[in-house]
């Protein structure tokens, strides 16, 4: 069981940097599925995709973020609840999900002032340095751009779903 201020993150790459995500802002983790785009969406926004039954906007995080893109692309689709809508959240690969130390996590890091409003904080896990992104956030400064989209179920979940094709 996890400590007073330790923190639950699912663990994700995007180029050659690892990142992770709170737990709790993680509603499951996909294999990137068809996407359709949407004329006229942000570059960053990849389009809609029906998530059984449920028609999501997919986001980009290397498009989002602006990182070069080199390496794999675009494997994984984190799905994070905001609300009443889901959107998906394009990712290299998805590792796993790890409870991180408070006292190994480095929170007043100073970064560009483009991130520092996304990050949470750098986490050292052995010999890595985890960038640990608040995806909620992020989405929400880029909402007034993506389309509205209504969510079937209002339930918050109890466990990250990984699921592989």
């Amino acid at each position: 069981m996890a400590a007073a201020g330790d923190i639950q993150i699912v663990n994700f790459t995007v180029g050659e940097v690892d990142y992770g995500a709170p737990v709790e802002q993680v509603r499951e983790v996909r294999d990137v599925q068809a996407v359709t785009p949407v004329p006229g969406a942000p570059s960053y926004v990849e389009g809609v995709t029906n998530l059984r039954g449920q028609i999501i906007t997919v986001m980009d995080l290397r498009k989002r973020l602006e990182i070069d893109e080199t390496g794999k692309h675009g494997e994984k689709i984190i799905v994070i609840e905001m609300g009443k809508a889901a959107v998906g959240v394009v990712v290299d690969t998805v590792t796993e999900v790890t409870t991180i130390a408070e006292a190994d996590i480095e929170r007043q890091i100073q970064v560009t002032k483009k991130l520092e409003q996304y990050v949470v904080g750098v986490a050292k896990q052995g010999e890595k340095l985890i960038v640990i992104l608040d995806l909620a956030k992020i989405i929400a400064e880029g909402k007034e751009d993506a389309p509205e989209q209504e969510h079937s179920s209002s339930k918050k979940p109890h466990a990250v779903k990984i699921v592989s094709a």
